[in-house]
């Protein structure tokens, strides 16, 4: 053996670990490769998104691009480099709360071949996928451009539906075909991928759309998925049981005109009523016409690219949440007990026909699956002072109950919560946060259609209470609690709607309005938060955006406690946790990076509780966030006008982050057509 060889390799790599060490922070705790004491980190990670275009042709290099060919230098053009996810709601209220999670994209175009293309389109013409089908209400206005019992289709539309050749195509088994067949197009399972599919330029095309027949409400038993308003152009994000997870979404162009954005009225610009002309996609064989309506001299390239923008990546794929996954920081809780109130009303349905509590609460616990999950439950008559402050819910005019305070009809009711819930946690275990769930099942119609919200306290984008409504109006139409209650506790626990969000790059926040009226189309996934009503359960775009923020609260919150400890000068007693718990985080990031979300989560929580409970053997003062209890003003329940929040009545973009409403006039008139 070379022992002159072997000691000066064993010197070089000495050298290289003592150049590796002076390249780790040295703190107090030692030299720690991801933890930052005190500090308010990001995990930065890089995520490839996969486009593939089915059907549809590149442009030869050198030729101008026609109106449905693919040009990838639009989506270059358009496509986000970064995202850096932001709380919505708190930071609504002036300064800007990021989640600790942002991304570096890697995109990749792929054009499938014609093997894969004759595949696919053979599959969904098959018997067990697709079935022939009449043409819809909306389909015929189409057609007609109006008036749905025309004999003859308008004169400005390019093509009508042919009732003789039209399907309607199972929208889940489309999605599933395609993630089982991602490697077929040079995709590895499991990434996330954008299908652009275009059927109409294949001699075998037929006219069609997706649908969710199956779906039903969970109470009621009301086939929602049958309606011509739910019928879909795009569809992605299901969580299937016991099998990998799969991020497909696709977006078919081809389908009959989507109903959820208006795309069925190619004639008029503005389609919600608010004097701003809306942007929506019209179907495929409308690009490049020459007929009076909105595809006159658009091209489907740069509009695929916007839908890839500000549907897919921004609303589905890496989206910011509505409030803190952490709930109760830096201490985040052991237990959640999900505190329901049932508010009865003198001849209103019963309310154990409209509200499943076991599928209530094992619906929302994935959303945090590292605490235990447990439930209360009273009922009340829905009259005297309670009914007094619901009334002022829906108040109308703003001398109507609060008239002192930024939020008139809400106050009230507000105050009444927040005085019950005082009174639950006096008797309230330590490290139990009670999530208040208030469900009015009113025996009138009272309102005009609001089936929840999500609260916040008013002061600091804290999220606050759960309000739940129902109304025979309501019922009639084939609401029931539970389902609305699942999709506001998901608010409550942070998830945005898949419709409405924030771009971080252009600093906007926008809706389904507008120059963004068609990211309505986001509402054509897999999630409960959607307001279609065709899904039940949160999917895996939901899931790996939650474990996402709790992978970053975990270790944020670890960060703040060993400020916490070296405030203490308890150092030396937690030395050895704390080394332990780097690892763990870096083992967390390294799953983080292998889209392994869960695991990541569950890594850092490890790392974070042993941290917690060091610095509380210490001695260390660790105490979780109470936002009852400090309200500015709010002794006794006297309270002042507090922070206002930026919040904007319709969906309109807007610079900056701002919060939205539930839902507008517009909103609600599509969720409750059929």
């Amino acid at each position: 053996m070379n022992h002159k060889l072997m000691a000066i390799t064993l010197l070089g790599a000495g050298l290289l670990a003592s150049c590796n060490m002076d390249r780790i922070p040295q703190t107090e705790f030692g030299a720690l490769k991801a933890l930052k004491p005190g500090t308010q980190d990001t995990i930065n990670t890089k995520l490839k998104v996969n486009i593939v275009f089915v059907g549809y042709r590149q442009t030869s290099p050198g030729q101008p691009a026609t109106a449905r060919q693919i040009d990838t230098q639009d989506f270059n053009q358009t496509l986000p480099g970064t995202y850096d996810a932001v709380n919505r709601i708190p930071s609504a209220y002036g300064r800007t709360e990021k989640t600790g999670t942002s991304f570096d994209f890697d995109y990749n175009y792929v054009f499938a071949n014609q093997a894969f293309e004759d595949d696919f389109f053979k599959f969904v013409q098959t018997k067990e996928v697709s079935q022939p089908a009449p043409l819809t209400s909306r389909e015929k206005i189409f057609n007609c451009q109006g008036d749905p019992t025309c004999t003859t289709p308008a004169g400005n539309i390019t093509r009508a539906i042919d009732a003789n050749n039209n399907i309607v195509v199972d929208a889940l088994k489309t999605e599933n075909w395609l993630a089982d067949n991602v490697s077929r197009v040079g995709v590895k399972p499991g990434e996330y991928t954008i299908y652009f599919v275009n059927w109409y330029d294949r001699p075998d095309f037929k006219f069609h759309s997706y649908a969710r027949l199956d779906a039903k409400d969970t109470d009621t038993g009301v086939p929602f998925g049958t309606y011509s308003s739910r019928r879909l152009i795009a569809w992605g994000g299901s969580a299937r049981t016991a099998a990998p997870a799969q991020r497909v979404w696709f977006y078919d162009l081809s389908a009959n005109p989507d109903p959820w954005t208006d795309a069925i009225d190619v004639t008029n610009p503005d389609v919600d009523g608010d004097k701003v002309p809306d942007y929506r996609m019209p179907p495929i064989w409308e690009y490049g016409t020459r007929k009076a309506n909105i595809g006159y001299g658009r091209k489907v390239s740069p509009d695929l690219a916007l839908v890839a923008r500000y549907t897919a990546i921004n609303l589905l794929f890496t989206p910011s949440p509505i409030y803190r996954a952490a709930l109760t920081p830096p201490e985040m809780p052991d237990t959640i007990n999900l505190d329901v109130h049932v508010e009865q009303g003198d001849g209103a349905a019963d309310p154990a026909t409209v509200l499943n509590k076991t599928l209530l609460q094992d619906r929302v616990k994935v959303l945090q699956p590292f605490a235990t999950f447990k439930q209360t439950s009273k009922t009340t008559a829905l009259d005297g002072d309670l009914a007094d402050v619901y009334k002022c819910f829906f108040g109308v005019s703003e001398d109507t109950c609060s008239p002192d305070y930024a939020d008139f009809s809400g106050e009230k009711l507000f105050q009444f919560g927040v005085k019950e819930l005082r009174e639950t946690y006096k008797t309230t275990p330590a490290g139990t946060y009670n999530l208040p769930i208030y469900l009015f099942n009113d025996s009138t119609n009272s309102q005009g259609g609001l089936l929840g919200v999500a609260y916040d306290d008013g002061e600091t984008g804290t999220q606050s209470f759960v309000y739940s409504f129902l109304t025979p109006d309501l019922f009639d139409f084939g609401y029931g609690f539970t389902d609305t209650t699942v999709h506001e506790t998901g608010h409550h626990l942070s998830l945005s709607h898949p419709h409405d969000g924030y771009d971080s790059e252009q600093n906007i926040s926008y809706g389904p309005s507008g120059d963004f009226h068609f990211v309505n189309t986001g509402d054509q996934s897999a999630t409960i938060m959607s307001y279609n009503d065709l899904s039940r359960t949160f999917g895996q775009f939901n899931l790996d955006s939650q474990y996402r923020y709790l992978t970053a609260a975990y270790l944020n919150n670890t960060n703040a406690i060993l400020e916490l400890v070296r405030r203490a000068q308890k150092v030396d007693s937690v030395y050895n946790s704390v080394l332990m718990a780097d690892s763990k985080f870096v083992q967390a990031k390294t799953k983080y990076d292998a889209l392994d979300y869960l695991g990541a989560a569950q890594l850092a929580h490890e790392g974070y509780r042993s941290v917690l409970n060091a610095a509380k053997n210490a001695g260390v003062p660790v105490t979780a966030y109470k936002w009852y209890e400090n309200l500015n003003g709010l002794e006794g329940l006297s309270v002042g006008q507090g922070a206002k929040m930026r919040f904007s009545p319709t969906f309109k973009a807007q610079t900056g982050v701002v919060a939205f409403p539930e839902e507008t006039a517009y909103q609600r008139k599509l969720r409750l057509s059929k």
